[in-house]
């Protein structure tokens, strides 16, 4: 077992500067927990198995999946660090986890016991605070995003699903997409045909430039693909 304030210093320094934030005042008694590193593409996490433990990602990007019934896997949405996972679980008195967890780049995590969690948390208003203001503030974007889905068609939606990854991953104002059609359409809820011919338009558009198998959104392009989706919005 390692302990917790001596992990979150190997952290990088982004994700560093909030996790001690969040755990500064953390007991010595709370502090025992694991190093978890795992490769890209690894399942960490399935659903409905018992949620004993808070997996808090320091490195990384991690997808949550759900499989339905006809056996398709539907990606609902992707995290980066730092992110807590099994939170939401412990605050609710819910003793499975809901979703399944990937790992979608090589990642980096600090396990600690669902006990040892809960048992600081109802202790540590500051921690708590921090930890509501941030799950709040991602219901609210959620929220705002699902009412903007009810006005969007498909091709549409593909914009507003560009627009998104272009604010998690753009570098030097270009966002480079290395992913998979599948993946893209596992996210959007799409076939994989209907996300080829809308991606096909979109560069008809000269709304983004496709690179072999990279999808490129300069800042420009960018810039037009959320002018016009607050057109759509608007009208």
């Amino acid at each position: 077992m390692e302990d917790l304030i001596a992990a979150i210093d190997m952290a990088p320094k982004p994700q560093k500067a909030y996790l001690k934030q969040l755990f500064k005042h953390i007991p010595i008694s709370s502090r025992s927990c694991r190093i978890v590193e795992l490769k890209a593409n690894t399942k960490f996490v399935s659903a409905n198995e018992p949620c004993n433990a808070i997996w808090v990602l320091v490195e990384g990007r991690v997808r949550a999946t759900e499989e339905q019934i006809s056996g398709d896997v539907y990606v609902f949405t992707e995290f980066q660090a730092p992110e807590l996972f099994g939170e939401m679980e412990g605050f609710a008195g819910i003793s499975y986890y809901r979703v399944t967890l990937v790992t979608v780049t090589d990642c980096k995590f600090i396990v600690m016991p669902m006990n040892s969690f809960l048992n600081w948390i109802r202790n540590d208003s500051e921690a708590l605070f921090l930890r509501v203001r941030t799950l709040m503030s991602r219901t609210l974007e959620e929220t705002k995003n699902n009412h903007t889905y009810l006005f969007l068609d498909g091709f549409d939606r593909l914009m507003l699903y560009m627009t998104q990854y272009y604010r998690k991953h753009a570098k030097n104002k270009t966002c480079i997409l290395q992913i998979k059609r599948q993946q893209i359409a596992e996210e959007t809820g799409f076939s994989t045909k209907t996300v080829n011919r809308s991606i096909r338009k979109l560069s008809d558009n000269g709304l983004v430039t496709i690179d072999g198998r990279k999808i490129i959104i300069s800042e420009r392009q960018y810039d037009q693909l959320l002018e016009l989706i607050d057109k759509k919005i608007s009208h």
